[in-house]
């Protein structure tokens, strides 16, 4: 017969039991608000949002994406308290999927960004899956690198509308405050991952990397987002609308 102990650890792989309660005091209280507002912009997420209500198993995931469904309340645009509104239900299926695993605060406000930016007046189109598939590879530090870069870099744009940004220097230390963690070879790696999904270029016109550079004295980060990293982060803010648009700028012809 099997040991009642040895069973209630194999069906706690995670190791929520002690949570259990709490996370189900949480899951009830947000529950209602996130299955309004998911049935107002797209009904078959918010079909899917009640099945895991049902299945008890799920209530950490679910309580994730409850979070980020009312983060994303706010950055929706509400004209005398209605939503007039879509989602692409392929969309907004692959956020719940992906984004009800995480529980860190900068990354679901990225997750609640994608599913304000992917409502329109139609029925939605799928252009956030892209945006989505990046996102759920990235960690809490690399969105983080992203924001900071994304907000402090200087934006450029051409006759066409297109946005560059310059690169910016950062010390060891400030990204170190940036990303919460001290090890170089960790924030190193993290660099690397980026570059590597070419959300940091380099411009060797210009002389400079996409990340470290290290001379006798100091250790500095060269970082500067791509365009792909910048339409990333500003839908992740939960605007719909160009890069061109959203930090204001206007095409100086030189």
């Amino acid at each position: 017969m099997m040991d009642n102990n040895n069973n209630k650890t194999s069906t706690d792989l995670l190791g929520l039991a002690p949570y259990g309660e709490s996370l189900k005091i949480a899951v009830e209280k947000g529950f209602g608000a996130a299955e309004a507002l998911l049935s107002r912009i797209c009904l078959p997420a918010a079909e899917e949002l009640g099945l895991m209500y049902k299945d008890k198993v799920r209530h950490w995931r679910l309580n994730n994406i409850i979070k980020i469904i009312e983060k994303s309340n706010d950055k929706l645009q509400f004209i005398d308290g209605e939503i007039n509104l879509n989602a692409h239900p392929r969309v907004i299926k692959e956020i719940i999927e992906n984004g009800s695993w995480c529980d860190d605060d900068t990354i679901q406000e990225m997750w609640a960004g994608l599913i304000a930016s992917s409502c329109n007046e139609d029925d939605g189109d799928d252009l956030n899956l892209i945006f989505v598939n990046t996102l759920k590879q990235l960690t809490r530090n690399q969105v983080k690198i992203l924001n900071y870069i994304c907000s402090k870099c200087i934006m450029n744009v051409d006759k066409n509308g297109f946005i560059q940004a310059n690169h910016i220097e950062i010390s060891l230390d400030e990204l170190s405050k940036i990303v919460e963690i001290k090890s170089v070879h960790q924030i190193d790696s993290e660099l690397d991952f980026l570059r590597s999904k070419e959300l940091l270029i380099s411009d060797y016109f210009s002389g400079h990397g996409a990340g470290f550079v290290i001379d006798l004295d100091n250790i500095v980060a060269h970082l500067e987002p791509s365009p792909f990293a910048i339409n990333l982060f500003i839908r992740g803010q939960g605007f719909k609308g160009s890069p061109k648009d959203f930090y204001k700028l206007e095409y100086k012809n030189q």
